[in-house]
């Protein structure tokens, strides 16, 4: 603030002063003196930038302070009339004057005054010190301008051969000026961003890139190279025209002109999306490697692997499809979907089987999928999304399996980037789930050798049973049969019990040896073609009584009963399997009713016998077609069997071309199906 000194003897313009200066329009400090004496005295002591006097003082007059010819402006007041003095004063230096009025409104116009003056003093003061040094600021423009001249010069020889660099580079290059506008792009910048020269030189900065997800970086680094500083090796994500983000990586540098002084900034950039992608894939297919050893089943592996696959891709709409040969059908061990719920369906025409038939990647829109339906080449199982998206999966060198990602909103969802990085996947995701596969299978075979152990020491016991108890009615009975003084009953009654244990001894060395017979090959199919209905007839002739004794009903149910079905198969196999399936019924089924009969399907006959015996628990069911297994070994003891039935049951179904299996709830009862082809 200007500090302003005033010399005014009049007490009371004097405090009309001070109470004027106290107003918002006077902005300067000031030192008020009330006579020469005094003023000069403050000049001594103190430097002010200008100085407010009243002519007329009791010690001298503005004159003197004049005659001082000091530095800075001096503003005379004098009294109304006294002009002539006014005109004296700017004569002998003063730059102003001021009238005094009564009604004190020179004071208004002091301000102004001296705001004028002291504008008018710095004026002057530059133009003299200019007017001085004139020729010595042309001489030493002169030569400037001739250094600048070849600066200019060698400077135009280097943008020029920057400019040919550049324009051949596959880095993005750019210049900015100072204040960060750019001044030059190379094509690559047009090319990866999509600007032209007309839209981005002179007229933005590079903040036109900033996608706005990283935060404060550009004031960071703005800073940094404002400092002059270089800045390598930096990355982030911009934005391009057409709203697209692209990850970038480079470096900036100042551009220092000859005498130091930061004129614009140069910077190379590349684009690092490829990379990385690359990266990401690389860790993906690390994280699937050891999924198989952090999932617990196939479930939680193909799951995480889905996971993986989602930091890169969608995979909302997810599923894996292993082709099951023996059953020439697709199974699902994994699906994922928000539409449809499948776990497994035929193998027909589908997605599935077109992949694993052609052994090549699909990526197929709405329009594409239409298409190859028009042409018979697949049958549509399920929604019909937007785009779908399969890769085949090899295990040992044959496609067995599909992978497929699809999206029922988004035709764009997927590229043919996406379909090369699943291909790239694609054998690590089979090899994993190859591998967990014959995890899961070690495991089950061990767990089925640890059963096998414990069931054959459990069959070695029931066999012993089976053998000994028998064996010890014929025995013990035989002997009492020797007393003389039996009655007829009686001795009826020991043969009867004899004749039984003998049987079921017989019946027990015939399962051992037809188990023996089938665990060394030497058990052989002889087809000849017999009537079903008959077989069925006679079956159910031979059991009923033995059915009725224990009071149950008894039912054959067939489709084609009163008529003939040949077919072609063996008769032994075929009437020993379903001899055993209703004997077993019988003997679970304590009351309520045994049902038997067939159905006819497409291409093969089923056999199905009904009881509403014991039923089977379901962790059970399907341990009991294996060897020496009973539908619970701990509670065997309350039927005879050596449990070999069933076992040998499944090898002969086999044999013949079929499969058996059962359905049963605990305590309400059981159903045994098996099949043999319709021939």
């Amino acid at each position: 603030m200007k500090h302003i000194l005033i010399i005014e003897d009049d007490k009371v313009d004097q405090m009309a002063f001070e109470r004027f200066a106290k107003s918002p329009n006077f902005k300067y400090t000031y030192k008020l003196a009330t006579s020469i004496s005094e003023a000069k005295l403050a000049l001594e002591t103190e430097t002010f930038d200008g100085i407010v006097s009243d002519y007329f003082l009791g010690d001298g007059n503005a004159f003197e302070i004049l005659e001082l010819k000091l530095d800075i402006p001096i503003i005379v007041t004098t009294g109304t009339g006294s002009e002539e003095i006014a005109v004296n004063a700017i004569k002998k230096g003063a730059y102003d004057y001021l009238i005094k009025d009564v009604d004190g409104f020179y004071l208004k116009m002091l301000p102004v005054t001296v705001e004028n003056a002291l504008q008018r003093y710095q004026t002057e003061k530059e133009l003299k010190e200019y007017h001085n040094n004139l020729e010595e600021l042309v001489i030493q423009r002169t030569a400037e301008l001739k250094q600048e001249i070849q600066i200019n010069k060698e400077t135009s020889e280097v943008l020029q051969k920057m400019n040919m660099v550049f324009s051949h580079s596959n880095d993005v290059t750019y210049m900015t000026d100072k204040e960060g506008v750019i001044t030059f792009i190379n094509p690559k910048f047009t090319e990866v961003y999509g600007y032209s020269s007309n839209e981005i030189i002179g007229k933005v900065t590079p903040r036109i890139l900033n996608s706005g997800n990283e935060g404060n970086k550009y004031k960071i680094y703005w800073d940094k190279i404002l400092n002059k500083e270089s800045i390598s090796g930096y990355s982030y994500l911009n934005k391009c025209k057409n709203g697209s983000l692209i990850n970038m990586e480079g470096s900036v540098d100042p551009i220092i002109d000859s005498n130091d002084e930061l004129i614009g900034f140069l910077a190379i950039q590349r684009d690092i999306s490829e990379r990385l992608r690359n990266e990401k894939i690389q860790k993906i297919l690390h994280n699937i490697s050891n999924a198989v050893n952090n999932a617990n089943n196939m479930q939680e592996l193909l799951n995480l692997i889905r996971l993986e696959l989602g930091t890169i891709i969608n995979t909302s709409n997810f599923y894996v499809a292993l082709y099951n040969k023996k059953r020439n059908e697709i199974e699902m061990p994994y699906f994922s979907d928000k539409i449809d719920v499948f776990s497994s369906f035929p193998s027909g025409k589908t997605l599935t089987e077109y992949i694993i038939k052609t052994e090549k990647p699909l990526l197929a829109t709405k329009e594409k999928l239409n298409s190859l339906i028009k042409l018979n080449e697949i049958e549509l199982k399920g929604s019909l999304p937007e785009i779908w998206l399969g890769i085949p999966l090899y295990f040992g060198g044959v496609i067995s399996g599909v992978l497929a990602v699809q999206d029922y909103d988004d035709a764009n969802t997927y590229s043919d980037k996406d379909k090369n990085l699943l291909v790239l996947a694609s054998d690590q995701i089979a090899l994993s789930i190859q591998n967990k596969k014959i995890e899961e299978d070690l495991k089950k075979a061990l767990e089925k050798a640890t059963e096998s152990d414990r069931l054959k020491t459990a069959f070695l016991q029931n066999i012993s049973h089976e053998i000994r108890t028998p064996m010890n009615g014929i025995l013990g009975f035989s002997e009492l049969l020797k007393n003389p003084k039996l009655s007829d009953a009686k001795q009826q009654y020991f043969i009867d019990i004899i004749l039984k244990s003998g049987v079921r001894m017989l019946n027990t060395l015939n399962d051992l040896m037809d188990l023996s017979k089938l665990e060394t090959g030497q058990v052989h199919v002889k087809l000849t073609k017999i009537n079903i209905n008959d077989e069925l007839k006679m079956l159910f002739t031979f059991f009923k009584p033995e059915v009725e004794i224990k009071n149950l009903v008894f039912y054959l149910n067939a489709p084609l009963l009163k008529k003939e079905l040949i077919v072609e198969t063996d008769r032994e196999k075929l009437y020993a399997v379903l001899s055993n399936l209703i004997k077993n019924a019988i003997k679970y089924c304590k009351f309520g009713s045994i049902d038997f009969g067939y159905n006819l399907k497409e291409n093969f006959i089923e056999f199905y016998v009904t009881d509403t015996g014991i039923g089977i628990p379901e962790h059970r069911q399907q341990a009991i077609f294996e060897r020496f297994m009973q539908a619970d070994i701990h509670d065997s003891k309350g039927f005879d069997g050596a449990g070999l039935g069933l076992s040998i049951s499944k090898s002969y179904i086999e044999m013949l071309g079929g499969e058996i299996w059962v359905t049963s709830k605990e305590g309400e009862g059981s159903t045994f199906y098996f099949t043999i082809p319709l021939n």
